[in-house]
C-alpha cells in the first residue's frame, strides 16, 4: 500500500522538477528497486527555474522527506536546516479480530540517487539561509557531481 500523502508529495515534486526526473523508489526486503512515480505521458516543464531553497528539519518526515531528497537528488534545491526525521519505511495495518492491530514493514523508501531514508534522514547542504550566489554556488557544484 502507498500511504496517501505519498501521491502528494510526488505531485509537489514534480511541480518544482518537471515531469521526467526520478522521484522515489521502494526498496523491497530482497533489494529490488521500483519507481514509485511513474512519469507522465505529456511532459511538464517546472514552474520555475530559479535556485531553490528547502527548510527542513527533525520534523520533516514521510512525503516531506520524499519531496527534500527527490528536489536534492536533482540538484533543483539545497536543503536549509537540520536533518530531517528519517521516517522511510512502508508499513500496512491490519485490523485483527479482537480489536488490536499489526503492523507489517513491507519495504522502504529510497531517494533518486538510492540513498535510504529511514533512520538516516536526509542531510542538509545549509543550517542557515544561504545567499543567491551561495545557492547557485551550490546548484552549480551538485550540477557537476
Amino acid at each position: 500500500r502507498v500511504p496517501a500523502l505519498v501521491p502528494a508529495g510526488v505531485e509537489v515534486s514534480r511541480l518544482f522538477l518537471g515531469s521526467e526526473a526520478p522521484i522515489v523508489y521502494t526498496m523491497t526486503k530482497d533489494g529490488n528497486l521500483q519507481d514509485r512515480a511513474p512519469h507522465p505521458t505529456d511532459y511538464q516543464p517546472p514552474l520555475t527555474d530559479k535556485p531553490l531553497a528547502l527548510l527542513v528539519n527533525k520534523g520533516t518526515a514521510s512525503a516531506s522527506e520524499i519531496v527534500a531528497g527527490a528536489l536534492k537528488d536533482n540538484c533543483r534545491a539545497a536543503l536549509v536546516g537540520d536533518t530531517t526525521f528519517g521516517k522511510g519505511l512502508i508499513q500496512s495495518v491490519y485490523e485483527l479480530s479482537d480489536g488490536s492491530g499489526l503492523i507489517v514493514t513491507v519495504g522502504k523508501y529510497v531517494t533518486p540517487a538510492h540513498l535510504d531514508i529511514d533512520r538516516h534522514g536526509i542531510s542538509t547542504s545549509f543550517k542557515t539561509i544561504p545567499s543567491l550566489a551561495e545557492l547557485q554556488e551550490y546548484e552549480r557544484a551538485c550540477k557537476i557531481k
